[in-house]
């Protein structure tokens, strides 16, 4: 379960410049921003170098104090960065800040300035302490907030950590249509040492987060429900379509992947409902985890900086006991709409803006088609994945999610709610 200019000005100001947010008015909607337009600030470094002084290293897979802060640059909105090998990096004499709203086990107060000793050595308030003992009595809490501003088909949501009331440490933004409770798309990045996430941090329950009109939105996903869901649609004799013992279920599909995010705090604001989709358990742990884990992988190998779009298209269908096709939701407006639909396709858009090449990975979210269906009405842009040679997966397995990939500009003649990306230098091979 494991990304591209977004269409707001504001966004490519706030978000990816990381210059200090300023909300818009609601309603405002900007000029569209084409990718190549947008400045992007390269501040996830390599090693440093031999010749320079030692300073202090903190290995974030197995460094970190737990319950983890969330490590910021100092007096900034900027979540830390990370080099190639997924290091904090300080120079000595110099600082860091630590939030936890809870306060810490050696501090009382909810931010900590941190100077650089040397090693995993910081002084903070006259004393020096092991980085790694720098612990949250808590976990730090994360929000989802309206910016007021608007993008195809949605509204603009800011995920991150409020460390107060002037200063948001953002990590992702979310594309979301509060009246169809479906998320278009979610954007954020991956940095050469993306692929060095902590690991072992717990699955937390996901949440609404102040959405979806109050609903009980994890018990829509409990696989009793679906199938009493989805029976009522059908009409009856759903229980054909699921087999729990074969990963036949629909699971809180991901879009911005948990081990994107190398921070265990970013890993967490992750776990809610607007960035996720009902996705088929076996696509989600078959074809759609290769791709992430896939471009994640070469991404860090190739030392690049990218932008990810991950978003939904469509509605899925299943026959009903007439034969005919029937779309997939897991609820009803009181009008008797879908809502939280089950998405026909996912899909992930990857842009380096540096050299303006980019692709689109495009999973089918059905394990119960036929290859004459999939070929007839799920894939709707020329297949080139037989360039790609970083993806292991299998992409005609219909139960591991049918899955090819496509040119930029190919993909976007049908998929509209994306802003205006560009990848004029050609294909991210």
């Amino acid at each position: 379960m494991r990304c591209l200019s977004f269409v707001l000005l504001f966004v490519a100001q706030a978000a990816w410049a990381r210059v200090p947010y300023q909300p818009l008015a609601e309603e405002v909607e900007l000029p569209p921003v084409l990718e190549d337009e947008i400045y992007e600030r390269a501040i996830y470094v390599d090693p440093v170098s031999e010749s320079r002084a030692a300073g202090c290293s903190v290995t974030i897979r197995g460094g970190m104090p737990k319950p983890e802060p969330v490590c910021l640059e100092t007096d900034s909105e900027n979540i830390y960065p990370f080099n190639s090998q997924g290091v904090i990096e300080v120079e000595t004499g110099k600082t860091l800040q630590l939030w936890c709203p809870s306060g810490f086990t050696t501090h009382s107060q909810s931010l900590l300035t941190a100077t650089c000793v040397s090693g995993t050595t910081f002084k903070v308030d006259g004393s020096d302490y092991n980085f790694k003992d720098l612990a949250c009595k808590s976990w730090p809490g994360f929000k989802a907030i309206k910016s007021g501003a608007k993008c195809n088909g949605g509204i603009v949501i800011r995920v991150g950590f409020e460390i107060s009331a002037s200063r948001f440490a953002e990590q992702m933004q979310i594309c979301f249509n509060e009246e169809e409770e479906v998320t278009r798309y979610t954007r954020h990045q991956l940095f050469p040492g993306s692929n060095y996430y902590e690991t072992g941090v717990d699955r937390i329950t996901f949440q609404t987060a102040g959405y979806f009109n109050g609903k009980n939105v994890d018990k829509l996903y409990t696989q009793a429900t679906q199938i009493e869901t989805i029976n009522r649609d059908l009409g009856g004799d759903a229980d054909r379509f699921f087999d729990t013992n074969k990963n036949v279920f629909l699971a809180r599909g991901h879009l911005g992947a948990k081990a994107d995010f190398d921070y265990a705090p970013e890993q967490r604001a992750t776990f809610l409902f607007i960035n996720a989709a009902p996705q088929w358990q076996t696509f989600n742990a078959g074809n759609w985890a290769r791709v992430e884990d896939g471009v994640r992988a070469w991404v860090s190998k190739n030392g690049m900086n990218v932008n990810c779009y991950t978003g939904v298209w469509g509605v899925t269908t299943l026959p009903n006991k007439e034969g005919v096709e029937i779309p997939l939701y897991l609820a009803r407006d009181g009008n008797n709409n879908g809502l939280i639909p089950v998405p026909k396709l996912y899909f992930r858009v990857v842009i380096e803006p540096s050299t303006h090449r980019g692709i689109v990975f495009v999973g089918v979210n059905n394990p119960h088609l036929t290859e004459a269906q999939i070929r007839k009405d799920y894939i709707i842009c020329n297949d080139v994945s037989d360039r790609v040679n970083y993806i292991n997966w299998k992409k005609t397995d219909i139960k591991a999610g049918w899955s090819y990939a496509c040119e930029v500009a190919d993909f976007l003649k049908t998929v509209k709610h994306l802003p205006a990306l560009t990848a004029k230098n050609g294909l991210l091979v």
